[in-house]
């Protein structure tokens, strides 16, 4: 594969010593034999496109994975007193957080003649519980991060197929546990992507230092005014197999109609404004050249939600309210 090879040579160049010769390690002796290779492509590597990067999985071949996942929310609000016809306002802030771990064993049961494969997951809690990273300060909060803790650490085993694209499909319709956000629950719907030790690899030509952006119009209907874009990148990483690193940054801004459930349909509330929410998620990881397999990921993703409280007497502007929920995913392959 072309940009298997080209990546090699990159590895090889980066290990010269100091008076041009190649350092004689075990590894680069490895690789020895690809230089002849090396020469015949690397003259027509500019001239010529490199396919998209695809996954090649081998029947029976199992990968395993540590994973690890952090959860922080916190919101900002205000609350108010009057004095003597004077009106006061104190700022609150209000933090909670988790921090969780669990082993990955990935087996691959099958492969079928397009190249997808037929996938076993299983995840494995290493024994400690949730831990707990910041003080809880509103209890439905903390009552809810417990809830979550508890799913996400429970022992599971999954089937689904893959594609060579990273594309999945579930042979059970996937559970999305929930995280307390408002529809549509993208934080929720990302994270079950993320856990997975897997990409969706993208169709551009493989070249790194190759980037693509596309503008994101999600058809929901709740979503109607949002806006975004999508950016792909890919980039050199360093190790002793040869890979590349996939970048991918996602945003997405929109405005929706505030939440009256449990509110009065009075006159106040329903002029109340539009809350303002986003999505960004942010992605990296590293892939072998060899196979497209993952050898480690840093994923993030934020939302966040801003909206005008009811007037208060004695204020000339609407108090604020604001939230936020931001998660982590690391996964590294262990031998």
């Amino acid at each position: 594969m072309p940009p298997a090879i080209s990546s090699i040579a990159r590895w090889l160049r980066r290990r010269l010593t100091e008076d041009g010769r190649y350092a004689m390690s075990t590894s680069v002796r490895n690789w020895r034999l690809a230089l002849p290779l090396c020469a015949l492509f690397l003259p027509c590597t500019s001239l010529a496109q490199h396919p998209p990067l695809l996954r090649h999985f081998v029947a029976g071949v199992e990968e395993r994975y540590r994973a690890s996942l952090q959860i922080k929310a916190e919101s900002h609000s205000v609350t108010t007193e009057t004095i003597e016809a004077k009106t006061y306002v104190t700022p609150l802030v209000a933090t909670a957080g988790i921090r969780l771990a669990w082993n990955i064993r990935r087996k691959i049961a099958l492969v079928q003649s397009d190249g997808s494969a037929l996938i076993e997951e299983h995840s494995t809690p290493p024994g400690t519980p949730c831990q707990l990273t910041d003080p809880m300060v509103d209890p439905a909060l903390q009552k809810s991060l417990a809830e979550f803790c508890a799913d996400m650490s429970k022992e599971s085993t999954l089937h689904y197929m893959e594609s060579p694209r990273g594309a999945v499909q579930e042979s059970e319709a996937a559970v999305v546990l929930p995280l307390g956000e408002s529809g549509p629950p993208l934080l929720a719907l990302w994270l079950r992507r993320a856990v997975h030790p897997s990409a969706i690899l993208p169709v551009m030509p493989f070249e790194v230092g190759a980037s693509a952006q596309h503008s994101l119009r999600p058809e929901n209907s709740a979503m109607k005014n949002a806006y975004g874009s999508e950016t792909t990148e890919w980039l050199d990483a360093l190790g002793e197999t040869p890979a590349a690193m996939l970048h991918v940054v996602q945003h997405l801004a929109w405005k929706s109609s505030a939440d009256s459930a449990g509110i009065e349909a009075t006159k106040a509330s329903a002029s109340r404004p539009p809350r303002a929410e986003t999505f960004f998620a942010d992605s990296l990881t590293t892939l072998s050249l060899l196979d497209g397999a993952v050898l480690r990921a840093s994923r993030t993703a934020t939302r966040t939600e801003a909206h005008e409280l009811e007037p208060v007497s004695g204020l000339p502007d609407r108090p604020d309210f604001s939230s936020k929920l931001t998660i982590t995913v690391t996964l590294e392959r262990v031998p």
